[in-house]
């Protein structure tokens, strides 16, 4: 059939008009979704927004609704039937602006249609409410009898056997010698509706996990913060317990060892003692792998790297429990100041799994791809090839106590990363990640609803984000606090807003 040009631009110039002239006859408004207050504190859901809107007449076949992100520019899209005149999006990113747009589409394919003036709306803050009573450290539940540092979660899914469904912390328990890494599970399986079964655990104490060894091996003379990680069956069916360790030379790196006991993820040792505890077991069954070694190191040596310590891995969690070993997951890893790199004292590394090893990466300056002023950070699966990332921001000292000698890591920080941003969408590169100067706020409230101070959030420590069931629905931050002067102890707190 034969192309009109006059009938192809007069038929472009009446779509292109009828939007301008009908937009006027449109009224559309976005707003909060689940509104509450809490104590001191009123917040709304930190990823939703509910768009209410009013066509002008004529015909419409359906709605197409696009949110637009202040931040990255990201946009997140809905469609809605052609009776109906709301919707709630959600997927959305926190304390964030967004520009939302209402289309109505004539036809099925939209060709035809007219767009609403633009509406703006912010996503709450998250906001975290600590597990206990009062509003002092004093009043806040402590999960694990004896938990004290080094925390960090791990979730089992339906297929882990007498693991199935539950949490297990690794983390540093009071009074026991020799900085033991070691283990605490729950009683059973996790449900969203009893707290107790994701917010009690049953210590292991010293039974169970790594000793620090009495005389050092050449890798390990200090045990410190350690990460479970089960793996998928096509990687053995164990959970590789990655750890940061003090070497015989005074520099810490990250290692790792598989469990011999498969899911339970409790003894990694394959002699008789369910224990690592001496420099023999870590020169011999307990010897670790090394997974990022400092400048100068033979292997896995990362040019520029004093130390590796504090880390956690990034992988689909939402997608599966397990890590399947796939090219392209990443580990964020914090280390020191970095000489004509950075000059804050604390940074985070970026640090990608090539299939066979972990690569930090490096710009054009041969400088290693850094976070600055960032310590702890933890990065969250929130779908697809999408996350969110907290960290402590230690470079701000509001609150900290110049007589204490614990750490302090300031304010809790938060920013977002999408796979779709650089050349490879499935995959989560340093680039996908937000400016560190967009980062939001989070907000802490003691379990009577008052707001944490500076104080009182920058001396939370070793947290590990977890959703305990697999979905974000519920989302739970286990953590070590103290308030500059008792010794930390591990406790929790709950997303109030997901």
């Amino acid at each position: 059939m034969a192309h009109h040009p006059l009938r192809c631009t007069l038929a472009l110039l009446l779509v292109m008009l009828a939007p301008a002239a009908a937009r006027a006859q449109w009224t559309i408004a976005a707003g909060a979704v689940d509104e509450r207050t809490v104590g001191a504190a009123r917040f709304a859901s930190s990823t939703a927004l509910h768009v209410v809107w009013s066509p002008p007449a004529g015909q419409v076949d359906h709605f197409r609704i696009a949110a637009t992100e202040a931040v990255a520019g990201h946009t997140v899209e809905a469609t809605a039937a052609a009776a109906a005149r709301e919707v709630v999006l959600a997927g959305l990113k926190a304390a964030t602006e967004y520009t939302v747009l209402v289309r109505a589409c004539a036809n099925a394919v939209c060709t035809l249609s007219t767009v609403s003036p633009a509406a703006a709306a912010t996503t709450s803050a998250e906001h975290w409410q600590l597990i206990g009573a009062g509003r002092s450290v004093d009043g806040l539940t402590r999960i694990v009898s004896d938990g004290n540092a080094r925390l960090s979660a791990t979730r089992f899914g339906p297929e882990a056997g007498t693991m199935a469904n539950r949490v297990q912390l690794y983390y540093g328990p009071f009074g026991v010698g020799r900085n033991p890494l070691s283990t605490a599970a729950t009683p059973g399986p996790v449900d969203a509706a009893s707290p107790s079964s994701y917010l009690e655990f049953i210590s292991r104490g010293a039974a169970t996990g790594l000793w620090t060894p009495e005389s050092p091996a050449p890798l390990v003379a200090q045990v410190a913060t350690g990460q479970g990680v089960p793996l998928s069956a096509s990687l053995g069916g164990a959970v590789r317990l990655f750890f940061e360790a003090q070497g015989a030379d005074g520099r810490t790196r990250v290692l790792s060892l598989d469990s011999v006991d498969g899911y339970t993820g409790q003894d990694f040792n394959p002699g008789g003692s369910s224990l690592c505890a001496t420099a023999a077991d870590y020169m011999g069954g307990c010897a670790p792998a090394v997974v990022i070694g400092v400048d100068g190191d033979e292997t896995r040596g990362n040019r520029g790297l004093r130390n590796a310590r504090q880390f956690k891995l990034g992988w689909p969690t939402l997608d599966d429990w397990r890590w399947d070993g796939a090219p392209g997951r990443f580990m964020v890893v914090t280390t020191d100041q970095v000489a004509g790199c950075s000059t804050s004292a604390m940074n985070q590394a970026y640090a990608v799994w090539d299939g066979g090893a972990w690569h930090v990466q490096y710009d054009a300056r041969a400088c290693p791809k850094l976070f600055t002023s960032a310590q702890a950070a933890q990065p969250v699966h929130v779908g697809g090839a999408r996350y969110k990332m907290y960290y402590g921001d230690p470079s701000l000292t509001s609150g900290r106590d110049p007589l204490s000698r614990l750490p302090f890591l300031g304010p809790k920080k938060l920013i977002y990363a999408d796979g779709a941003v650089t050349a490879t969408p499935g995959l989560v590169d340093f680039e996908d990640w937000e400016a560190q100067g967009s980062a939001r706020e989070v907000v802490f409230l003691w379990p009577d609803g008052d707001v944490l101070d500076a104080r009182a959030e920058g001396y939370i420590d070793d947290w590990h984000f977890l959703s305990p069931t697999g979905t974000l629905d519920l989302q739970v931050m286990y953590l070590t606090i103290t308030d500059g002067a008792v010794l930390p102890f591990a406790s929790a707190a709950v997303l109030l807003n997901p």
